[in-house]
């Protein structure tokens, strides 16, 4: 798979040039470009989204809401140009539409259908919070699918890559209010990112989380697509095995389930490599129990201390005294987002939350 950061490669960057040059007699093509294969290379790809978005300015030199027009113009020059190698236009807003909220909010909506203005909306909410709210609630009723998912991606607490939004976190009543409006939208899109929402939100307040959810299913009961936002909004709760986010999606208590065998298929592996497991587990209860098993592998850090990530596993349905087998590999392949160190690491059983003895394994490189 290609990196990200390819996406704003010199080649795809010039196409952006030409549509800003063929837009604006003021853009400078020759100043955009001057040495910025060489400076693009060296960097990752937020890096190159800030670069792009400083010659961008530095090759109009026009007032923030007459570049924000440049750009407009830009995306109506090529109808099929979208995805990453925009985000530098809503840089471009993000650093310069402190004091022009209208003309940002306008470009923030064109671009978006395009690309995500997520990250570019979040200085707005943090210097103009109320003034920002409104125009948010504003675009909940939006006809664009994207506008009404950047109402609630853009507001996310937590947003992955995005700065934090601590004072919506204090209260998370203002996003709540935008969810209200949101989390029935006919857009599946949509309702992931409210689904992600309610997940920052369950990090520290997941009572609310919870109670929330169980409001939405009471008065949708039939809504199966609801069903699964409540699924994906409850899995950081699901995780840590909290009792109210079981009791809400059906799963047995911890002590009617009993593990009479876990294994690992080997005692070590090589990086790129699978480690296979295998259980037996009983329901020892006196009736049907639904079963959520996951497992978290102990990676071992650099200072040889082990830092445990969940893996989602597996739900199945047992009757009471019967027992199911569950078997599976877990693999151990380089991702971009993981070092791996060799040395003792550990898997750990965790059934409706509760978690079992691990068993140690060695990984080599």
């Amino acid at each position: 798979m290609e990196p990200f950061k390819n996406e704003l490669s010199f080649e795809r960057v010039s196409r952006v040039a030409g549509l800003l040059a063929a837009v604006s007699k003021d853009f400078s093509r020759r100043e955009f470009l001057r040495n910025l294969d060489e400076e693009l290379e060296a960097k990752e790809l937020k890096g190159r989204v800030r670069l792009v978005a400083e010659r961008i300015e530095a090759a109009l030199p026009l007032s923030p809401p007459e570049i924000f027009e440049v750009m407009k113009k830009a995306l109506l020059e090529d109808e099929k140009i979208d995805g990453l190698i925009l985000w530098p236009f809503t840089e471009v807003v993000a650093r310069l539409g402190a004091e022009h909220f209208e003309e940002s909010m306008s470009a923030l909506r064109e671009i978006t259908p395009r690309s995500t203005a997520e990250f570019a909306i979040r200085p707005f909410l943090s210097k103009d919070q109320a003034r920002t709210l409104k125009r948010l609630h504003e675009w909940c009723k939006d006809p664009d699918e994207h506008v009404r998912r950047l109402v609630s991606e853009g507001s996310r607490p937590l947003l992955p890559w995005g700065k934090r939004l601590p004072a919506l976190m204090e209260k998370p009543c203002l996003g709540l209010a935008l969810l209200e409006k949101l989390h029935l939208d006919p857009s599946p899109y949509v309702r992931l990112s409210v689904s992600n929402h309610l997940n920052d939100f369950s990090k520290q307040h997941p009572e609310l989380v919870l109670e929330t959810l169980r409001k939405w299913r009471a008065s949708a009961s039939d809504d199966r697509e609801l069903e699964k936002l409540s699924r994906h909004a409850s899995r950081t709760l699901l995780k840590q095995g909290h009792p109210g986010a079981l009791e809400l999606h059906g799963y047995g208590k911890p002590d009617a389930m009993k593990v009479e065998i876990f294994s690992l298929n080997q005692s070590s592996v090589r990086i790129g490599g699978k480690l296979g497991y295998f259980l037996k587990i009983r329901n020892v209860s006196k009736r049907r129990q639904k079963l959520l098993f996951d497992y978290a592998i102990h990676h071992r850090k650099a200072n040889g201390s082990l830092s445990p990530k969940v893996f989602k596993g597996r739900v199945r349905e047992i009757e009471a005294g019967e027992m199911t087998e569950i078997s599976g590999s877990h693999p151990l392949k380089l991702v971009t987002t993981r070092r791996y160190y060799p040395g003792t690491h550990r898997f750990e059983p965790r059934i409706n939350g509760k978690s079992y003895p691990a068993l140690d394994f060695d990984l080599k490189i």
